[in-house]
């Protein structure tokens, strides 16, 4: 017997947010840790930043995969075997001889941390009640925005004391720790869906995401030129075509293609894609902003910006037990509303515009989207069968990213079609697209459930 007969929901949530935490401090202390390895290995900044791009390119597109096979063979399971591989991985960043090694050990973190978010997901879902599932999802949105927040300052300081090598080493008595708290702490699951592996499927689509994160992260780099360019969308274009035809044809297929005509499910999709939007945008242009525009320096812009991430961290929480009350429906509505009204108040900055200004439109902005992040999470748990649960969280995680890069290559292409440098107005242009696409998301939050929803699909089927 690994686990005690009665163990409290919340002793299983604090052992997989620990995961949760774990992952995301991997992907936001790496940035830092750059100029070291560059120094280290003589390698150009261009090399380098795969050690990022590898990490965030593996674990968004096998996310889907993953949580199908949680599905298949238990989300515990596939969560020990993630963190394990990530533990090793771990130790293998950190002990590296050369940057090749480097690299395959971030890739090995992808992987490893690719099964824990589907798993996380699952697990809140079978282990709170319709009641309480909200409040459990804002506390995996603060463990989140904690490993975002907290990650470039710790990674600053341990290199600065240490080597870029505790960076990622930093991390492997967390990863022992959670594995020992998850065998312990959390059930085997009850059943798993009988049907057999649809490689087919789970290939295609894999093709079709690893195709369009390749396509949105190069093509501001290799340009939109012909032919590179044609060949660069081509691939997930195709691999598209393929996965509908493999889906329709197959007995058991990989993905129930009717779950893309669940309007439920696919309004919660599109409200976090929509928020990722934002968010990865907005990363990219604030820096911009307060330097080129504003004068600050690189520290002095990076805390104005914190405001945007504390608040969100902090109001997640809340925001779940609104949920639990009122309903996603209105929260995820306020929250992607409050956003667009974040961004009318951006359009009015300009080279003096008042720090405390900047701070508050930023905290308002940070309200938004921890108002929107944990309710529509849960939502999503409310409005899938069981039996598919698993690969619906890993392509709602997996579309969060896709999102999020494309975002930042398109607020990045405005930018750089400015005929000059600061240019307000493609910086105001910017923000109006903020605008547009959280107010499209907002009406999108009004096909979310409400709060008569209190029984999701994933409890009737059991």
């Amino acid at each position: 017997m690994t686990t005690r007969a009665f163990v409290s929901p919340w002793a299983i949530l604090a052992a997989i947010l620990l995961g949760t935490f774990v992952g995301t401090l991997a992907n936001s202390v790496a940035n830092v840790a750059l100029p070291a390895v560059m120094a280290e290995f003589a390698v150009p900044l261009s090399s380098a930043l795969w050690v990022v791009t590898l990490y965030i390119l593996l674990f968004a597109v096998l996310m889907p995969v993953c949580g199908y096979l949680g599905d298949l063979y238990g989300q515990r399971r596939m969560y020990l075997l993630g963190m394990t591989l990530f533990s090793v991985a771990s130790l293998g960043s950190g002990l590296a001889f050369s940057f090749p090694w480097l690299l395959g050990s971030r890739a090995l973190q992808g992987i490893g941390v690719a099964p824990t978010l589907p798993a996380v997901m699952a697990i809140i879902s079978r282990t709170f009640s319709p009641a309480q599932r909200g409040r459990a999802m804002g506390f995996w949105a603060l463990a989140n925005g904690a490993g975002h927040a907290l990650g470039p300052p710790l990674s600053g300081f341990l290199i600065q004391h240490l080597s870029w090598r505790a960076v990622f080493l930093f991390s492997l008595p967390l990863c022992l720790l959670n594995l020992g708290m998850v065998w312990w702490l959390v059930p085997p699951d009850d059943g798993h869906a009988a049907r057999s592996f649809d490689f087919g499927g789970a290939a295609t689509l894999t093709i079709v995401a690893l195709g369009l994160m390749l396509a949105l992260t190069q093509s501001v780099r290799w340009g939109w030129e012909l032919p590179r360019g044609f060949w660069l969308w081509s691939l997930p274009l195709v691999a598209l075509v393929v996965f509908v035809i493999v889906e329709r044809r197959v007995e058991s297929p990989f993905v129930e293609l009717g779950l893309f005509t669940n309007r439920p499910y696919a309004a919660a999709t599109a409200v976090i894609a929509a928020q990722f939007f934002c968010l990865f945008g907005m990363q990219l242009l604030l820096p911009l902003f307060l330097v080129q525009v504003q004068g600050y320096t690189s520290g002095q812009a990076g805390l104005l910006i914190f405001p945007l991430a504390t608040t969100a961290a902090l109001v997640a929480p809340l925001a779940g037990r609104f949920a639990d009350r009122c309903g996603s429906r209105l929260s995820c509505f306020l929250g992607m509303g409050v956003v667009a009204l974040a961004g009318i108040s951006l359009i009015s900055w300009r080279a003096t515009t008042s720090p405390w200004q900047i701070v508050i439109s930023l905290a308002a902005l940070g309200l938004g989207m921890g108002l929107n992040q944990s309710p529509v999470a849960a939502a999503v748990t409310f409005v899938v069968a069981k039996e598919q649960l698993g690969v619906a969280l890993g392509i709602f995680s997996m579309v969060r990213f896709i999102s999020g890069s494309l975002g930042a290559t398109i607020f990045g292409i405005i930018l750089q079609g400015a005929s000059s440098s600061p240019n307000l107005g493609a910086f105001r242009l910017d923000f109006y697209l903020l605008i547009a696409v959280a107010s499209v998301a907002a009406l999108l939050a009004l096909h979310l459930p409400g709060p008569i929803a209190c029984q999701p699909l994933s409890d009737q089927n059991e």
